[in-house]
């Protein structure tokens, strides 16, 4: 990976539209020659290129007219980089778009390597690291609420404000701190100190904790559906998804494979998986599928465990398929479905059996018919409750691995200041904490912490012509 501190003065050009056949294709060109290479290539009525605005021509190389474009002029500071851009607009043919970097890059251009366009944007001060990072973030937003997450950070600069509330705190305890280093006569405030430790770790406990709400708008919140054999496992994945997916069958162990399918609540995206009835058998197939069920298990975020709702009359056998699955259960939240009830039966299961109580905790019971189409309401209303509220999805959130790091790590240190300030441990020590904490949300802002790795890592994540 090049350096993007040794790329400096020159101008660069790419293709910044998807790379491929099109109707439009857009040639990005920026630098200090921008303005010398498209008057070498772009003709128009009156020759002259406006900014800001509509430039209607022909790139023309030697006697050969390569195409009919629309040139968009941005002159420099008030471009996306800072620097002079062009944006070609020309016919998306391969051979046109080749042709047409080849000849910038003959009159004094080279090609840009990923994110350079975004590089320069925030060297020249632009863009802040957070919004350049939030520009990756935005092109690669697959949901309303991910987008809404990335445009809040690239337009209005949310989470960067935020976090210089939060660099200003450190700031002021670090300053006081070495205050009374340099001059022993100043007598400490405790209570202010200490108030100001807990307010710097809530407000990064916060942005930590909400690493886990951005994942689920990422990523969506994956659903196992488990239980013993003809529990209706499969009627209920069907009526969810509505969709005729999963094979329905009356014979124990008709599921052998993982069958998956989607719903979106509230904007958010809900994967389930119908899984293999967990049981005994001597199928080597069978075997395979409840193999599958295990894995499946392990990266999900919910578990139904869906068993027919005869099996409370029986309660020590229901809680002998239960016992066996404590271990894979732990530590995961699940949804205890009772099926295959009917109307007049309801209500008795409801007063008798409210409960299953495992490893001293409550669950709740699910009473659904999913062949009748009975309570199945109840389950979605679950799910809408899982989420998380307005008030978090406002709020300011962590969508980004090294973020999360990095904040976890300052974290630590203000954690360590708070005990170290308990214990009376010497503020030398103290000040080289709160100074690392620092350094470590420097990495996140890019306000003064400068480091090559860290840049290279995030821009060449980008595509080249962006």
């Amino acid at each position: 990976m090049k350096d993007y501190f040794l790329l400096k003065n020159d101008t660069i050009t790419a293709i910044s539209s998807p790379l491929g056949i099109g109707a439009i294709s857009i040639i990005r060109i920026s630098g200090n020659k921008t303005l010398e290479i498209i008057n070498k290539i772009f003709i128009s009525k009156n020759n002259k290129i406006y900014n800001n605005k509509i430039n209607f021509g022909i790139i023309k190389y030697k006697n050969d007219i390569i195409d009919q474009v629309i040139v968009l002029f941005f002159k420099a500071p008030n471009s996306y980089t800072g620097e002079d851009i062009i944006e070609i607009n020309c016919h998306g043919s391969i051979y046109i778009q080749n042709k047409i970097i080849s000849i910038i890059i003959k009159y004094g251009a080279r090609l840009a390597i990923n994110g350079e366009f975004t590089y320069r944007a925030y060297i020249n001060k632009k863009i802040s690291l957070l919004q350049a990072e939030s520009v990756l973030d935005t092109i690669n937003s697959n949901n309303k609420l991910e987008h809404k997450q990335a445009i809040n950070n690239l337009i209005n600069n949310k989470l960067y404000y935020y976090l210089n509330k939060i660099e200003k705190i450190i700031i002021n305890l670090l300053s006081y701190i070495e205050i009374n280093l340099d001059f022993i006569e100043v007598e400490l405030d405790n209570n202010n100190i200490y108030k100001n430790i807990l307010l710097i770790k809530n407000k990064l406990k916060k942005l930590i904790n909400s690493f886990k709400i951005n994942n689920i708008i990422k990523k969506g919140v994956y659903i196992t559906i488990i239980g013993p054999v003809n529990s209706g496992k499969s009627t209920l994945m069907n009526r969810i998804i509505n969709e005729n997916k999963s094979i329905v069958s009356n014979i124990p162990g008709t599921t052998r494979d993982i069958v998956e399918g989607m719903i979106n609540i509230n904007n958010f995206n809900f994967y389930f998986y119908d899984t293999a009835g967990i049981r005994n058998t001597k199928s080597k197939i069978e075997k395979i599928g409840i193999k599958k069920t295990y894995n499946s298990i392990k990266n999900t975020n919910i578990i139904f465990f869906v068993f027919d709702y005869k099996l409370l009359n029986k309660k020590e056998k229901i809680y002998k398929i239960i016992k066996n699955k404590k271990k894979i259960i732990k530590n995961k939240t699940v949804l205890f479905i009772a099926n295959k009830i009917d109307k007049n039966n309801y209500n008795n299961l409801y007063k008798k059996y409210k409960y299953l109580k495992i490893n001293s905790r409550k669950y709740r019971i699910i009473y659904i018919s999913a062949k009748k189409k009975i309570g199945l309401n109840k389950i979605k209303r679950e799910l809408k409750n899982m989420l998380p509220n307005k008030i978090l999805l406002n709020n300011y959130l962590i969508n980004n691995v090294r973020h999360y790091k990095e904040l976890k790590i300052i974290y630590k240190y203000i954690k360590k200041v708070e005990i170290d300030y308990k214990n009376n441990i010497q503020l030398e020590l103290i000040s080289i904490d709160i100074k690392n904490s620092l350094q470590h949300l420097y990495k996140i802002t890019g306000k003064y912490y400068t480091n090559n790795n860290i840049l290279n890592n995030i821009f060449k994540n980008f595509c080249i012509g962006k």
